[in-house]
């Protein structure tokens, strides 16, 4: 099963069947869904998309001119909350992890939910906790909100699903819950942003979603994750939006892109922490039935941990 397959069951377990979703929401949708560089095995219907502890005028203010017709590369203010949330990455313990272990995510987030054409999208709130196999083996979980959903192990080929009441054996493919050779160089990690974007956007758009995927839901190796954020400071278009507050209420610094979708992408830091935080999605213009500024989607991390099997908290 891939994960267009994944997205399509999850969907029809947690929103029946209705009006067709206006562009803007089937674009990001499918966006997610084809991304390979991180196999998520649920992936949300909308996606909800370390640094300086202390981030001065001047710096906010600093950027990298282009030479020679050339792109730059991120902001200066950018790299330096980039670099030092790399910097923070570096000296977190590495968790050794088995491939019979679970990736264990808790978080909270806000979603634009569409009805029908033309009418004013809502905001829906989820509280998710995923249980996501090391090997992609194992069944997994999510639960969100009141609602639970079994995320079927992949063996030999062979995954096992319910549906109405009945067992059903389909071929699938293992979509490991934890990547663990992930390029800890930042200009290997780079080329790997890159070389697995998909989708018909701007490469350097692509490269940006690949890297919020690689970290949004996961366990990531602190080496693996501080080339992730010194890669993305590599990456041209990609600016610091001042001070930001995420799902959870917590107050940081955000880099991000704007896409030509009409929406911005944000990575959210914690200022004094250097930890990430999570991702926002933010309109720019005017479009389907939402305002410039409005939030699109909205993620906040709560907690990441390494755990034995699925619904056991840490």
């Amino acid at each position: 099963m891939n994960d267009l397959q994944a997205l399509q069951q999850f969907g029809e377990a947690l929103d029946p069947a209705g009006q067709e979703p206006p562009a803007r929401l089937r674009h990001r949708v499918l966006r997610s869904a084809a991304q390979p560089a991180r196999p998520r095995r649920i992936p949300r219907l909308a996606l909800a998309g370390g640094l300086a502890a202390v981030i001065t005028a001047g710096v906010l203010a600093a950027q990298v001119v282009g030479i020679g017709g050339h792109k730059p590369a991120a902001s200066a203010a950018a790299s330096e909350i980039l670099h030092g949330a790399a910097e923070e990455a570096r000296h977190q313990p590495a968790i050794t992890v088995r491939p019979d272990q679970f990736v264990y995510v808790e978080s909270i987030a806000t979603n634009a939910s569409f009805g029908a054409p033309g009418s004013k999208p809502t905001l829906e709130k989820e509280h998710r906790t995923a249980w996501l196999s090391a090997d992609g083996e194992h069944d997994g979980l999510v639960r969100s909100n009141d609602r639970s959903l079994t995320l079927p192990g992949c063996i030999n080929g062979k995954e096992v699903q319910t549906k109405g009441g009945q067992s059903v054996t389909t071929d699938c493919t293992p979509l490991p819950g934890y990547v663990a050779n992930l390029p800890t160089d930042s200009k290997a990690m780079l080329d790997y942003l890159y070389d697995h974007r998909s989708g018909g956007n701007p490469r350097d758009q692509q490269a940006f979603t690949t890297a919020a995927d690689l970290i949004r839901e996961a366990y990531v190796s602190p080496a693996s994750l501080a080339a992730v954020f010194d890669a993305v400071a590599r990456i041209p278009g990609v600016e610091v939006v001042g001070d930001v507050t995420d799902e959870a209420g917590r107050h940081g610094v955000a880099v991000a892109i704007t896409e030509v979708q009409g929406m911005r992408t944000e990575l959210i830091f914690d200022k004094a922490s250097h930890a990430f935080l999570g991702t926002r999605a933010v309109m720019v213009r005017d479009e389907d039935g939402m305002h410039k500024g409005d939030i699109f989607e909205s993620s906040a991390v709560l907690k990441v941990a390494i755990v034995d099997r699925a619904g056991q908290t840490p």
